[in-house]
């Protein structure tokens, strides 16, 4: 397994490479690979490894054999479920890179290191949340796709582009004006504008539109709220609070 976009093939090639040396070394035979490929190790939601726990029930090999326990699992609670369904089928799970003996000093060594790929996959969250909250205090945008009527600026801050705007006040004006959403949605993907994920309009992205408040230049990361100001309104307050009371009226529509 590797975890992340920004790392190469060679992340997966490394590990195999380590992985089939150690097999030889200890004459094991490999039957095949399971490889998950940018997916987190926190959770177990991984089509490989489930169908590896999976593929254990045909008791077609007898070791489970990873570059080290982190490429595993990260979660001890998910380690302990899946090796204990491994167990149960006869399979051990072997490190390449980690010498856990299988003996009773094997159990603590194994738990020790399971509890430092946790603890680290936890400080590493809070790090990258603790970054993300400072990018917010500073008017940054936290990431993700931007939306329709906004652009970023060199600083990642926020700034109007003026077609996408444009868009915005034609769906906030016709909605006060009395349109219903279908007549929207029909109006807009006629004329072939697109979502900011680049989509045609559907009742669930317009809603989506109707109920953002930082079109009223209000916007908040996770409840931390960006700074006033730094997030330029394209419509006012009291537009924004009228179509909220519209969308409470007239829900059917």
């Amino acid at each position: 397994r590797f975890s992340s976009h920004s790392q190469t093939e060679q992340s997966i090639e490394g590990q195999l490479k380590v992985c089939y040396e150690y097999a030889e070394s200890n004459h094991y035979t490999v039957v095949g690979e399971y490889i998950d490929r940018a997916i987190s190790g926190t959770t177990d939601n991984r089509a490989e490894f489930q169908r590896m726990i999976s593929d254990s029930d045909k008791h077609t090999f007898e070791g489970v054999l990873v570059y080290q326990l982190d490429r595993f699992a990260r979660n001890r609670y998910d380690s302990a479920t899946c090796k204990a369904k491994l167990k149960k089928n006869g399979v051990r799970v072997l490190s390449a890179k980690e010498n856990i003996k299988d003996d009773p000093s094997g159990i603590i060594l194994e738990s020790v290191l399971e509890g430092m790929a946790e603890y680290y996959s936890a400080e590493l969250a809070v790090k990258v949340k603790r970054g993300m909250t400072e990018n917010v205090l500073e008017g940054k945008w936290p990431g993700g796709s931007v939306p329709l009527g906004y652009k970023l600026n060199a600083q990642k801050h926020l700034e109007i582009d003026p077609v996408g705007a444009e868009c915005i006040r034609f769906i906030f004006k016709k909605y006060l004006d009395g349109w219903p959403r279908v007549k929207i949605i029909k109006y807009l993907n006629e004329r072939q504008y697109k979502t900011s994920k680049g989509k045609s309009f559907s009742r669930s992205s317009l809603n989506t539109i109707l109920r953002n408040q930082i079109y009223a230049g209000l916007y908040a990361w996770k409840d931390v709220p960006f700074p006033e100001g730094s997030v330029p309104a394209i419509i006012s307050a009291s537009d924004f609070e009228k179509v909220q009371e519209c969308i409470n009226q007239r829900k059917t529509r």
